[in-house]
């Protein structure tokens, strides 16, 4: 299968969403109708979702930083690929959250979300990483103000999360270790 009927399988997938500039941190995927809390957002589950998935010793040779990848295991880092999860952004307050299965990725909605509106996770879902973290700017009332491991969510936060299923298994595990100066 070319490229470009693979991009256009994927894209066809969802067509509820859009992307399109934020206005305050560049591309982002919108909603192009409205979602009830609960209903699924985005699914991509053709078996290729981890096709560029590297390790963190990996990811840092490369010059990657945590801001553009999505952790998916305990030293497991998805490089960008032009997939849709390289244009969600974070939020403090989000809208989705993401579902990890064996082949792919489910997104679903939080809360009602109405038609064009930014669709965004916390980023926070997917970090277990303890020499990384990433200054927030999302504007939400509740903005922390740094993006970082599970872990140091507020307990009540980790619970909702949990309670949902929007959070990575390797996150509620042993933080990841490795030597920085590799």
């Amino acid at each position: 299968m070319s490229s470009f009927e693979c991009t256009r399988r994927k894209l066809s997938k969802c067509l509820s969403i859009y992307i399109a500039d934020t206005g305050r941190c560049g591309l982002g995927i919108f909603a192009a109708r409205p979602f009830r809390a609960g209903e699924v957002v985005m699914v991509d589950e053709d078996g290729d979702y981890y096709r560029n998935v590297v390790s963190y010793q990996e990811l840092r040779r490369r010059g990657y930083d945590l801001d553009i990848t999505l952790q998916v295991g305990p030293d497991a880092f998805k490089l960008p690929n032009g997939s849709l999860d390289d244009f969600t952004n974070h939020s403090c307050d989000p809208n989705t959250g993401i579902r990890l299965t064996d082949r792919g990725t489910i997104v679903v909605a939080l809360r009602d979300i109405a038609a064009h509106e930014e669709l965004t996770y916390d980023y926070s879902t997917y970090l277990n990483n303890p020499y990384e973290s990433l200054r927030c700017l999302c504007g939400a009332a509740n903005c922390r103000g740094v993006v970082g491991n599970f872990s140091t969510l507020p307990a009540e936060l980790r619970h909702r999360y949990q309670a949902l299923g929007i959070v990575g298994d390797f996150v509620e595990g042993p933080v990841l270790i490795v030597d920085v100066a590799d």
